[in-house]
């Protein structure tokens, strides 16, 4: 099994990551304009991108040290990964750790999606610290053959 595992260090408020991480508001503003759902622990959370598809996760965790969801729908790929947020409170700096477990193999999917997740992961670090991410369809583009 393969993981994608990214991080960031930011001042901003613990209280605004939860946020950013917790609720559809939040969620939309830095990964896609896509998202709905309830995004509370045994809740379920649609992102959308567009023509290029989305996916379904279950919220398994979600506290005030981060979530855990489960991809229940969207690429072959996805559907049994988990994707973590955790949060690591350091006196006025939080630390972000990411992980989406459990990928199958390292393919070219993976590795594309290994990028779109460092691009996302800075939108997320730019809405926390400057009040405006790039979500999806705003966000970087990254050039994929056969995606």
């Amino acid at each position: 099994m393969a993981n994608i595992c990214l991080t960031f260090g930011t001042k901003a408020s613990h209280d605004k990551l939860i946020d950013a991480l917790t609720t559809v508001k939040g969620l939309a503003a830095w990964w896609t304009e896509g998202t709905s759902g309830e995004a509370v622990k045994g809740g379920e959370v649609a992102f959308r991108f567009g023509d290029n598809g989305g996916f379904d996760m279950r919220v398994d965790e979600c506290d005030e040290n981060g979530v855990l969801w489960e991809v229940v729908g969207g690429p072959d790929e996805w559907v049994g990964t988990q994707i973590e947020f955790k949060i690591i409170q350091e006196d006025e700096h939080n630390q972000v750790m990411f992980r989406h477990i459990g990928w199958a193999d390292e393919g070219p999917f993976f590795h594309h999606c290994s990028m779109k997740w460092a691009t996302f992961m800075l939108s997320l670090k730019d809405y926390v610290e400057m009040g405006s991410g790039r979500p999806f369809p705003n966000d970087l583009k990254i050039e994929a053959t056969g995606m």
